[in-house]
């Protein structure tokens, strides 16, 4: 097998095991927290966690370059990715037993798996 397989296929390992870890660690914390407040907690530390690079790579970017329809999707992604989606998945999570939730952990690498078939052009 050649060494960027088994990176890939490890790398897919691991993402696998960070979902099953966010379901556990959902499951938990929806016991005590609603999901709103999960979901701003998560989006609070990354937003404290990725603002110093984001101010050291804003200080040599030039904002006017980027059109308005770009910030839109820019915002519309970023609202969907970070907010609806995980406000979603924490709320149904409330509901759903850990055990069947992680059966949706395996979408996310053949979902990924697939896009990549078929719209990328990848093998």
């Amino acid at each position: 097998m050649p060494k960027n397989m088994l990176l890939g296929n490890l790398l897919v390992f691991g993402a696998v095991l960070c979902e099953a870890a966010y379901v556990v660690i959902g499951k938990k914390l929806t016991g005590a927290l609603t999901p709103k407040r999960i979901t701003s907690l998560i989006n609070l530390w990354g937003f404290v966690l990725v603002t110093p690079m984001g101010i050291y790579v804003a200080l040599k970017f030039d904002f006017g370059s980027v059109g308005s329809g770009t910030w839109a999707l820019l915002l519309f992604y970023a609202l969907a990715a970070s907010v609806w989606t995980v406000w979603l998945w924490l709320t149904g999570l409330k509901t759903v037993p850990t055990a069947k939730a992680g059966v949706f952990t395996v979408m996310l690498p053949v979902s990924s798996a697939l896009v990549g078939v078929f719209a990328l052009g990848e093998n």
